[in-house]
């Protein structure tokens, strides 16, 4: 339990982008469109930086998969969507060695806010924090979307987890 504990803290804290620098949430800003914000999710990996050199890769079709490096034998598995809100919500499972068998909790549902500004910048904030992050637009100076990469980065140590935990 313990092991879950520490992997869902490093997840979460992970996810804060360390390369582009937080501000308040800009004036204009307005929910972002659900279909925008599903755009930059799905088929991507959402490296996290800090915390556990890992990340979530959000499938297309709405699954989703976290592992850290860190703890390369545990890994997360479960569903993510997007609310009309314009908020990312997963809900992962986590999944450890326990003896001869996987050890196995659910996390809590974490969701990621998102707005979109009057320039065309998307914006990024996580639970609980006042700081938003941009991930890209337009004028934004970003070319990509900050800490999302194409594909599923990690798919070979998810799968080498998965069969060290016999799932």
């Amino acid at each position: 339990m313990k092991i879950t504990i520490k992997l869902m803290a490093a997840a979460l804290l992970g996810t804060i982008p360390s390369l582009v620098v937080a501000d308040p949430k800009p004036r204009s800003a307005k929910p972002a469109p659900p279909q925008l914000v599903a755009s930059i999710y799905a088929g991507k990996t959402d490296v996290w930086a800090e915390g556990c050199n890992g990340g979530i890769y959000y499938s297309p079709n709405q699954q989703a998969r976290a592992w850290c490096g860190d703890n390369s034998d545990s890994l997360g598995a479960g569903e993510w969507k997007v609310d009309s809100q314009g908020r990312v919500c997963h809900q992962l499972s986590w999944y450890w060695p326990n003896g001869n068998r996987a050890g196995k909790s659910l996390g809590e549902q974490a969701c990621i806010s998102h707005v979109v500004d009057r320039w065309g910048t998307v914006w990024r904030s996580w639970s609980d924090d006042t700081e938003w992050w941009p991930l890209a637009g337009k004028h934004s100076g970003i070319k990509k979307y900050s800490g999302m990469e194409k594909g599923y980065k990690f798919h070979s140590s998810v799968v080498a987890t998965r069969s060290k935990l016999g799932l």
